[in-house]
């Protein structure tokens, strides 16, 4: 009898294994013919009618009249609108090419200088005009022309005072190490550096910051003629990975934007962006040096739409999300991969990390950034490619590179 009972059993269990099965394949088919034959209709939203044009809290100053305005980061083009005054040092702008721009604090003063006194050197063959974007601490006339010498004559320097607000009601950060202006210069990169109207006289501009430094052995072809000729939007040197928790959100926020805008992830963001079952790869571009066409996150519908959808969401404040990654998501999804270029023809240095121009063996490579060794006890980490992990970084090679 026993044997019986356990012939019956297993009988059973298997009969109850192949309904199961029949079941769920028959609920499957069900479910992937009514996707088949009744296909979702999605509906974008228009970019620009989501986005709100707001007098923002920040300021603006100009240098020549001294008024003050308040930013509005949305860009309409006006006819017949005033052209901005600049208060220009040394000597006019010869060309509105390009513009090289900084957000300096006056405690980083010595290393600005270095990074000056390297660009006044590289650039000699064509001096290129500089921005200094400030909160008041380079307003002093000796300073401005201690850093008008360091540049020299032919180049032209501006300096453009600015005021962040301390809104009460700003969201407070999940991360209290950083300092309250280190999340404004994150916006200021971020959202609100192309909407200064500066920026409207030129064509291109070059960020860097006061730990950004070039390097080479003699003047090299200027950036902004590449840029032009060859009709790239975005060009970078190096690229890194972010910190996990610098980003908590950001990718979840990403994927609403490209579904309210009925986006499919391009062939570029699935490879450099999406990691192990579609979950981040962090992969950033560096974008302590990045030079941009000017109408890329003033101009573009869609890429203006995340930025704003990025800053309404207040992550830059909360969990210190910078404007690497936020770009980094949205070039990569928009931009084709012909307009975005790296560097390699001349080297760079951002703090202790630092790549050379292509070709350069490591033993020339020390020679070069010897003098840029500024602290005896920093430790400098040198990356042949200029990726952060050489290996394991989508984003290293994947774009155009340009050597020269």
């Amino acid at each position: 009898m026993r044997r019986v009972r356990n012939r019956c059993t297993s009988r059973f269990r298997c009969s109850c294994i192949v309904s199961c099965s029949l079941i769920g394949f028959i609920f499957f088919a069900i479910k992937f013919n009514s996707k088949q034959t009744q296909p979702s209709v999605c509906v974008p939203k228009n970019p620009d009618n989501e986005v709100i044009d707001r007098q923002d809290e920040w300021q603006y100053k100009n240098s020549v009249t001294g008024q003050w305005y308040h930013w509005r980061t949305l860009y309409i083009e006006q006819k017949n609108q005033a052209e901005w005054r600049v208060n220009w040092l040394n000597v006019a702008p010869e060309s509105y090419l390009g513009v090289i721009v900084y957000l300096a604090v006056y405690s980083e003063i010595q290393s600005l200088k270095i990074s000056l006194a390297q660009l006044s050197r590289l650039l000699s063959n064509n001096p290129r005009p500089v921005v200094i974007f400030h909160e008041g601490d380079f307003s002093d006339n000796d300073i401005q022309q201690s850093l008008a010498q360091t540049l020299g004559i032919r180049t032209p320097l501006a300096f453009e005072q600015i005021k962040f607000s301390n809104n009460s009601f700003r969201t407070k950060p999940v991360h209290r190490r950083f300092p309250p202006k280190y999340f404004h210069m994150c916006r200021f990169f971020t959202l609100m550096l192309p909407s200064h109207p500066l920026l409207t006289l030129f064509s291109f501009y070059w960020r860097l910051d006061t730990h950004s430094y070039i390097f080479g052995r003699k003047p090299i072809e200027d950036p902004f003629d590449i840029m032009q000729n060859r009709k790239i939007q975005y060009a970078f040197t190096m690229v890194n990975v972010d910190d996990e928790l610098h980003a908590y959100g950001l990718w979840s926020i990403f994927h609403e934007f490209l579904k309210d805008h009925c986006l499919e992830p391009s062939t570029a963001f699935r490879i450099t962006q999406t990691g192990w079952f579609d979950s981040y790869s962090l992969a950033i571009i560096f974008t302590n040096f990045a030079i941009a066409n000017v109408s890329l996150f003033r101009d573009h519908s869609l890429i203006r739409a995340w930025l704003h959808k990025v800053d309404l969401n207040g992550g830059i404040y909360r969990h210190r999300w910078g404007d690497a990654p936020i770009h980094t998501l949205i070039l990569t999804q928009l931009i084709p991969r012909t307009q975005v270029a790296r560097f390699r023809y001349f080297g760079y240095m951002h703090r202790n990390e630092y790549v050379c121009a292509t070709g350069i063996n490591g033993r020339f490579c020390k020679a070069q950034t010897k003098p840029l060794f500024t602290g005896p006890e920093t430790s400098y980490y040198y990356h042949p490619a200029g990726c952060n992990p050489h290996d394991g970084n989508p984003l290293c090679h994947y774009y155009p590179e340009i050597t020269l």
